[in-house]
Protein backbone atom coordinates (compact mmCIF):
# COMPACT_ATOMS: atom_id res chain seq x y z
CA UNK A 1 0.00 0.00 0.00
CA UNK A 2 3.03 2.24 1.14
CA UNK A 3 4.78 1.43 -2.64
CA UNK A 4 1.83 2.22 -4.23
CA UNK A 5 0.75 5.67 -2.42
CA UNK A 6 4.05 6.75 -3.00
CA UNK A 7 3.81 5.53 -7.08
CA UNK A 8 0.19 7.62 -7.11
CA UNK A 9 2.39 10.61 -5.63
CA UNK A 10 5.49 10.33 -8.30
CA UNK A 11 2.58 10.07 -10.95
CA UNK A 12 0.93 13.05 -9.69
CA UNK A 13 4.02 15.14 -9.30
CA UNK A 14 5.23 14.27 -12.65
CA UNK A 15 1.90 15.66 -14.24
CA UNK A 16 1.93 18.52 -11.88
CA UNK A 17 5.43 19.19 -13.57
CA UNK A 18 3.96 18.50 -16.75
CA UNK A 19 1.15 20.80 -16.68
CA UNK A 20 3.11 23.98 -15.27
CA UNK A 21 5.97 23.56 -18.35
CA UNK A 22 3.11 23.51 -20.54
CA UNK A 23 0.70 26.15 -19.20
CA UNK A 24 2.61 28.07 -16.73
CA UNK A 25 3.41 30.45 -19.55
CA UNK A 26 0.09 31.53 -20.94
CA UNK A 27 -0.79 32.09 -17.15
CA UNK A 28 2.11 34.21 -16.86
CA UNK A 29 0.96 36.24 -19.94
CA UNK A 30 -2.88 36.81 -18.79
CA UNK A 31 -2.01 37.52 -15.40
CA UNK A 32 0.67 40.31 -16.93
CA UNK A 33 -1.99 41.61 -19.04
CA UNK A 34 -4.15 41.88 -16.04
CA UNK A 35 -2.26 43.33 -13.58
CA UNK A 36 -0.57 46.06 -15.74
CA UNK A 37 -4.17 47.24 -15.55
CA UNK A 38 -4.43 46.73 -11.94
CA UNK A 39 -1.18 46.25 -10.28
CA UNK A 40 1.07 47.98 -12.26
CA UNK A 41 4.22 48.66 -9.70
CA UNK A 42 4.30 45.26 -9.24
CA UNK A 43 4.51 44.30 -12.80
CA UNK A 44 7.20 47.03 -13.17
CA UNK A 45 9.35 45.95 -10.03
CA UNK A 46 9.12 42.23 -11.37
CA UNK A 47 10.57 43.33 -14.79
CA UNK A 48 13.29 45.76 -12.76
CA UNK A 49 14.12 42.61 -10.52
CA UNK A 50 14.15 40.02 -12.91
CA UNK A 51 11.77 38.18 -11.31
CA UNK A 52 10.02 36.58 -13.93
CA UNK A 53 7.76 33.75 -12.15
CA UNK A 54 5.04 35.73 -11.66
CA UNK A 55 4.96 37.78 -14.96
CA UNK A 56 6.76 37.80 -17.91
CA UNK A 57 9.18 40.79 -19.28
CA UNK A 58 7.56 44.24 -20.56
CA UNK A 59 9.14 43.71 -23.88
CA UNK A 60 7.68 40.23 -24.42
CA UNK A 61 4.03 41.88 -23.73
CA UNK A 62 4.94 44.79 -25.66
CA UNK A 63 5.62 41.96 -28.92
CA UNK A 64 2.57 40.20 -28.34
CA UNK A 65 0.21 43.12 -28.19
CA UNK A 66 1.64 44.50 -31.44
CA UNK A 67 0.71 41.29 -32.66
CA UNK A 68 -2.71 40.95 -30.93
CA UNK A 69 -3.78 44.72 -32.22
CA UNK A 70 -3.03 44.24 -35.93
CA UNK A 71 -4.63 40.37 -35.60
CA UNK A 72 -7.49 41.79 -33.93
CA UNK A 73 -7.70 44.93 -36.25
CA UNK A 74 -7.60 42.21 -39.60
CA UNK A 75 -10.73 40.31 -38.22
CA UNK A 76 -12.53 43.53 -37.69
CA UNK A 77 -11.64 45.17 -40.70
CA UNK A 78 -10.22 48.06 -38.32
CA UNK A 79 -7.02 50.52 -40.46
CA UNK A 80 -3.59 49.60 -37.97
CA UNK A 81 -1.95 52.39 -40.47
CA UNK A 82 -2.48 55.09 -43.14
CA UNK A 83 -5.13 54.33 -45.73
CA UNK A 84 -5.58 56.31 -49.53
CA UNK A 85 -9.15 57.15 -47.95
CA UNK A 86 -7.90 58.76 -44.47
CA UNK A 87 -5.22 60.78 -46.45
CA UNK A 88 -7.82 62.00 -49.41
CA UNK A 89 -10.29 62.58 -46.65
CA UNK A 90 -12.81 65.62 -48.22
CA UNK A 91 -10.93 65.50 -51.18
CA UNK A 92 -12.34 65.87 -54.47
CA UNK A 93 -12.76 62.50 -55.61
CA UNK A 94 -12.43 62.90 -59.14
CA UNK A 95 -8.78 64.54 -58.45
CA UNK A 96 -8.05 60.96 -56.05
CA UNK A 97 -9.27 59.32 -58.96
CA UNK A 98 -6.73 60.98 -61.20
CA UNK A 99 -3.60 60.78 -59.01
CA UNK A 100 -4.49 56.96 -58.66
CA UNK A 101 -4.29 56.62 -62.39
CA UNK A 102 -6.51 53.69 -62.63
CA UNK A 103 -4.59 51.88 -59.46
CA UNK A 104 -6.58 49.95 -56.86
CA UNK A 105 -6.51 51.66 -53.28
CA UNK A 106 -7.06 48.78 -51.95
CA UNK A 107 -3.72 47.34 -53.24
CA UNK A 108 -1.80 49.98 -52.14
CA UNK A 109 -3.87 49.82 -48.73
CA UNK A 110 -2.31 46.72 -48.30
CA UNK A 111 1.33 47.37 -49.27
CA UNK A 112 1.41 50.30 -47.02
CA UNK A 113 -0.07 48.63 -43.96
CA UNK A 114 2.28 45.19 -45.11
CA UNK A 115 5.24 47.57 -44.87
CA UNK A 116 4.05 49.79 -41.64
CA UNK A 117 3.97 46.01 -39.77
CA UNK A 118 7.68 46.61 -40.08
CA UNK A 119 8.62 50.17 -40.04
CA UNK A 120 5.97 51.16 -36.57
CA UNK A 121 8.97 49.66 -34.45
CA UNK A 122 11.93 51.93 -35.69
CA UNK A 123 9.23 54.62 -35.26
CA UNK A 124 7.82 53.39 -32.00
CA UNK A 125 11.49 53.29 -30.43
CA UNK A 126 12.18 56.58 -31.71
CA UNK A 127 9.22 58.45 -30.31
CA UNK A 128 9.95 56.23 -26.99
CA UNK A 129 13.32 58.07 -26.58
CA UNK A 130 12.13 61.48 -25.09
CA UNK A 131 10.29 59.78 -22.16
CA UNK A 132 13.35 57.37 -21.20
CA UNK A 133 15.60 60.50 -21.10
CA UNK A 134 12.84 62.41 -19.01
CA UNK A 135 12.38 59.52 -16.77
CA UNK A 136 16.23 59.40 -16.83
CA UNK A 137 16.13 63.21 -15.55
CA UNK A 138 13.75 62.42 -12.93
CA UNK A 139 15.71 59.62 -11.17
CA UNK A 140 19.17 59.44 -13.00
CA UNK A 141 20.29 56.90 -10.18
CA UNK A 142 17.99 53.70 -11.88
CA UNK A 143 19.77 52.16 -14.64
CA UNK A 144 18.13 52.57 -18.23
CA UNK A 145 16.54 49.05 -17.72
CA UNK A 146 14.04 50.42 -15.18
CA UNK A 147 13.05 53.41 -16.85
CA UNK A 148 12.65 51.20 -19.36
CA UNK A 149 9.92 48.96 -17.54
CA UNK A 150 8.20 51.84 -16.41
CA UNK A 151 7.60 53.55 -19.79
CA UNK A 152 6.79 49.87 -20.89
CA UNK A 153 4.19 48.94 -18.15
CA UNK A 154 1.57 51.96 -19.29
CA UNK A 155 2.51 51.75 -22.94
CA UNK A 156 1.15 47.98 -22.47
CA UNK A 157 -1.86 48.84 -20.84
CA UNK A 158 -3.16 51.85 -22.88
CA UNK A 159 -2.56 49.07 -25.77
CA UNK A 160 -4.54 46.60 -23.90
CA UNK A 161 -7.37 49.08 -23.49
CA UNK A 162 -7.17 50.08 -27.06
CA UNK A 163 -7.24 46.48 -28.18
CA UNK A 164 -10.49 46.02 -25.76
CA UNK A 165 -11.79 48.78 -28.11
CA UNK A 166 -11.27 47.70 -31.20
CA UNK A 167 -14.44 46.32 -31.88
CA UNK A 168 -16.55 49.16 -30.76
CA UNK A 169 -14.32 51.10 -32.98
CA UNK A 170 -15.56 49.80 -35.90
CA UNK A 171 -19.14 50.97 -35.23
CA UNK A 172 -18.47 54.68 -35.83
CA UNK A 173 -15.34 57.04 -36.55
CA UNK A 174 -16.17 58.88 -33.18
CA UNK A 175 -15.02 56.01 -31.52
CA UNK A 176 -11.76 55.70 -33.26
CA UNK A 177 -11.58 59.52 -31.24
CA UNK A 178 -12.92 57.72 -27.74
CA UNK A 179 -10.39 54.83 -28.23
CA UNK A 180 -7.77 57.06 -28.52
CA UNK A 181 -9.06 59.38 -25.01
CA UNK A 182 -9.55 56.44 -23.36
CA UNK A 183 -5.81 54.62 -24.26
CA UNK A 184 -4.75 58.07 -22.93
CA UNK A 185 -6.48 58.61 -20.39
CA UNK A 186 -5.04 54.40 -19.18
CA UNK A 187 -1.40 55.53 -19.96
CA UNK A 188 -1.24 58.68 -17.87
CA UNK A 189 -3.32 56.94 -14.92
CA UNK A 190 -0.96 54.04 -14.85
CA UNK A 191 2.44 56.63 -15.84
CA UNK A 192 1.11 58.38 -12.75
CA UNK A 193 0.80 55.51 -10.06
CA UNK A 194 4.20 54.26 -11.46
CA UNK A 195 5.37 58.31 -11.19
CA UNK A 196 3.94 58.13 -7.58
CA UNK A 197 5.91 55.14 -6.57
CA UNK A 198 9.22 55.23 -7.79
CA UNK A 199 9.75 58.60 -8.78
CA UNK A 200 7.97 61.56 -6.29
CA UNK A 201 7.51 61.89 -2.93
CA UNK A 202 4.69 63.61 -3.29
CA UNK A 203 2.07 64.91 -4.77
CA UNK A 204 2.46 68.06 -6.07
CA UNK A 205 6.29 66.04 -7.69
CA UNK A 206 4.08 63.38 -9.21
CA UNK A 207 2.16 66.57 -10.47
CA UNK A 208 4.92 68.04 -12.08
CA UNK A 209 6.36 64.73 -13.44
CA UNK A 210 3.20 63.85 -15.49
CA UNK A 211 2.75 67.29 -16.72
CA UNK A 212 6.64 66.73 -18.13
CA UNK A 213 5.18 63.85 -19.63
CA UNK A 214 1.61 65.64 -21.31
CA UNK A 215 4.14 68.00 -22.38
CA UNK A 216 6.41 65.29 -24.95
CA UNK A 217 2.95 64.37 -26.40
CA UNK A 218 3.22 67.01 -29.22
CA UNK A 219 6.72 65.88 -29.99
CA UNK A 220 5.63 62.35 -30.20
CA UNK A 221 2.64 62.87 -32.21
CA UNK A 222 5.19 64.38 -35.03
CA UNK A 223 8.07 61.63 -34.43
CA UNK A 224 4.98 59.14 -34.83
CA UNK A 225 2.87 60.89 -37.79
CA UNK A 226 6.13 61.99 -39.66
CA UNK A 227 7.19 58.65 -39.44
CA UNK A 228 4.24 57.29 -41.11
CA UNK A 229 3.78 59.63 -43.71
CA UNK A 230 7.40 59.53 -44.74
CA UNK A 231 7.23 55.96 -45.23
CA UNK A 232 3.99 55.93 -46.61
CA UNK A 233 5.32 58.35 -48.97
CA UNK A 234 8.29 56.32 -49.58
CA UNK A 235 5.79 53.03 -50.75
CA UNK A 236 3.52 55.12 -52.90
CA UNK A 237 6.47 56.58 -55.22
CA UNK A 238 8.59 53.12 -55.14
CA UNK A 239 5.61 50.50 -55.56
CA UNK A 240 3.23 52.79 -57.33
CA UNK A 241 4.82 55.87 -58.84
CA UNK A 242 2.70 57.59 -57.08
CA UNK A 243 3.58 61.11 -55.24
CA UNK A 244 2.44 61.80 -52.08
CA UNK A 245 3.17 65.58 -52.15
CA UNK A 246 1.50 65.90 -55.66
CA UNK A 247 -2.13 64.42 -53.85
CA UNK A 248 -1.74 66.67 -50.96
CA UNK A 249 -0.87 70.20 -52.66
CA UNK A 250 -4.03 72.30 -52.46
Amino acid sequence: MAEEARSKETDYELVNSISVAAFDVDARIFRTLWHSLVRAPEVALAAIEGDYTRYISPIRVMVALFGIQFGVAAIFGAPMSVTIESIAAGMDPERLAGWLDGQDPVSIDRAIEDTMSLVLWPIMIVSSLPYLILLKLYRPSLKFWAHLCVFLVPTNASTIAFILMLPAVMTSESMMLMALIVMLAVYFAVTGWLLARYYSRSILGTSLRIAGFVLLLPLTFIISGGGQMLATGWILDSQFGLSLPDLLQS
